[in-house]
């Protein structure tokens, strides 16, 4: 059975992490945690044990990490006040939506019921983060949001075929630079694209080889950050 002590700040991160990779379809193994969190692979096994013996996470034959539904709960209570805290300080304090992902990660794990509560009534109970990632508790199912969306990875996408930027990624090594890259593309959620090029022979002298065109502009990007770009058609 799990504990009732409080989760830690690291206990909270696995939970988020593990979920957003659940969400996103990627196959959740301790080799790509570790990857995530840039520490050695037996400090991940460790943690996935405590996980498992507190019932946040149950792993198959395979050694694949899957939430429990305590585990989900617990994810995405966390997840939930990131993403309005995030949103307070896009909206209320005037930052940049590329500038709150890492005050964010500091704030989330001090957040109250009431304080959480009176951000939800002073942004009119919002419903996604400034990345375009669903809240939980603000929106029908977060744990199915983007297959209830029809979203798919920008990679994905056709050459000549229209798409509409729904959200980024959150399983990504360095969340922040992502978010940077992208701002100064000037590539944000509910930005319209068309896909122009998808292979090495686009590439431009960055080597950045995946072209798309905004609002009359050409804009070209790697291969692997389009991957991280969630659109709908």
């Amino acid at each position: 059975m799990k504990t009732e002590e409080p989760l830690s700040a690291t206990v909270e991160e696995y939970l988020e992490t593990i979920y957003n990779m659940s969400m996103e379809d990627e196959v959740v193994i301790g080799a790509r945690l570790a990857e995530k969190f840039r520490v050695a692979p037996p400090t991940v096994t460790e943690m996935l044990k405590r996980l498992v013996r507190d019932g946040y996470v149950e792993m198959d034959n395979k050694r694949q990490v899957m939430l429990t539904e305590a585990g989900n709960v617990a994810a995405e209570a966390v997840l939930r006040r990131h993403r309005l805290t995030e949103r307070f300080l896009v909206d209320m304090l005037g930052m940049q939506w590329h500038q709150v992902h890492e005050e964010a990660c500091r704030l989330e794990h001090f957040i109250s019921g009431a304080v959480e509560a009176r951000v939800i009534s002073s942004l009119n109970n919002p419903t996604t983060c400034p990345h375009g990632n669903p809240i939980p508790g603000s929106v029908a199912n977060a744990r199915s949001y983007l297959k209830d969306q029809g979203a798919l990875r920008l990679s994905s996408v056709g050459i000549g075929e229209a798409a509409t930027i729904l959200c980024i990624s959150e399983v990504v090594e360095d969340e922040e630079a992502l978010i940077l890259y992208l701002h100064e593309k000037r590539l944000t959620p509910g930005t319209q694209l068309t896909v122009l090029a998808r292979d090495g022979a686009a590439a431009d002298e960055q080597g950045e080889s995946f072209m798309v065109q905004v609002d009359g502009r050409e804009v070209s990007i790697s291969k692997a950050s389009a991957a991280k770009i969630w659109v709908t058609r």
